[in-house]
């Protein structure tokens, strides 16, 4: 079993193998090592190179993605957790696909980019911190059993760890070329 402390440094198909729903996990500090490497990735890089797109191509065939559109991607899914998980918790019903543009979720993104593209970094920053405090204090309400069961899973689970490993795996090279380029310039 990969410890907690792990999650920081191992390589993320190491991390992507492990049985991160196994009920000898603690979903809450495996949460807060992903959200500390992620929060790694950017720390140092100005307000510039947060919008620099290249960090991915766009799954619906928009142009190409930043490292600020990103960012912003995690911090309006937590916001949209936030809702549905509350409401789960009042009335026992998760959200369907269907709710989120029939379950095409590369078009549901592409349209949600703005306001994240052309957002100071520092405002995504503020929204980001603020979206997951809200989704944590929501998401703890629930029993482990609750997430790790199939809805909870598909719904809570995407929102912080999936949506970290995700754009971790994009994040970690590009912010390494833009601190390349930055080196380069210089």
């Amino acid at each position: 079993m990969t410890t907690t402390v792990a999650l920081g440094t191992a390589p993320l198909t190491s991390i992507r193998s492990r049985a991160l729903r196994g009920a000898e996990r603690d979903l809450w500090a495996d949460e807060e090592a992903l959200w500390d490497r992620m929060q790694v990735t950017w720390s140092g890089l100005d307000d510039e190179a947060w919008h620099v797109p290249g960090t991915a191509p766009s799954d619906a065939g928009g142009p190409p993605w930043s490292l600020a559109e990103h960012v912003g991607h995690i911090a309006d899914w937590q916001e949209l957790a936030t809702e549905y998980t509350r409401r789960a918790i009042e009335t026992g019903v998760w959200p369907s696909d269907s709710e989120y543009d029939d379950g095409n979720f590369d078009t549901f993104n592409e349209s949600r980019r703005e306001p994240w593209a052309s957002m100071p970094r520092d405002a995504i920053l503020a929204r980001l911190k603020a979206a997951r405090s809200g989704l944590l204090q929501v998401a703890q309400r629930l029993s482990p059993e609750t997430i790790r069961s199939d809805d909870g899973w598909d719904w809570v689970y995407p929102a912080l760890h999936g949506h970290y490993l995700d754009h971790l795996a994009v994040i970690e090279p590009w912010t390494a070329e833009l601190r390349r380029r930055a080196r380069a310039a210089h």
